[in-house]
């Protein structure tokens, strides 16, 4: 019966520790996402900016231009557009959507009025006298 208990008990404590194992690495990956989709603009500056001269000879469109004098920045251009178009449009400006109401019924609000004169009952009803030997005990002040 003991060791029945001790595998029970070490069961439950393996499975409380692989449990925050998984949220800490579900926790990581999540954050590694949203941080590779924060720095997908500066990255793309960097990799611009560190090969630039392979960027310039073989994939700017502009490269047997020279007068035109773009250096690459037609094709930096064109990874900040990419790195834009991933992003939702509500994110840009002026991009969203905005809502369509179809129906619309105004708040209803009721009106209240005074028809007339309200009668007056009079209530013929008299509660009795509670005579009990136990009313003291339960009807009095808290004692602080």
């Amino acid at each position: 019966m003991t060791r029945n208990i001790n595998f029970v008990f070490r069961n439950h404590i393996f499975v409380a520790l692989l449990n925050t194992i998984i949220r800490h690495i579900a926790a990581g990956y999540l954050a590694f996402i949203i941080l590779l989709r924060m720095m997908a603009m500066p990255i793309s500056l960097i990799d611009y900016s560190l090969n630039r001269s392979f960027i310039l000879s073989n994939l700017c469109e502009n490269r047997l231009k020279p007068e035109i004098h773009c250096a690459g920045t037609c094709f930096l251009k064109k990874q900040l557009a990419k790195t834009n178009d991933n992003q939702p449009a509500s994110d840009q400006k002026g991009g969203g959507k905005n809502p369509v109401v179809d129906f619309f019924e105004p708040p209803y609000q009721p009106s209240f009025s005074c028809t007339g004169a309200v009668t007056r009952y009079s209530a013929r009803y008299q509660t009795p006298d509670i005579s009990s030997q136990y009313t003291g005990n339960l009807f009095r002040p808290p004692i602080i």
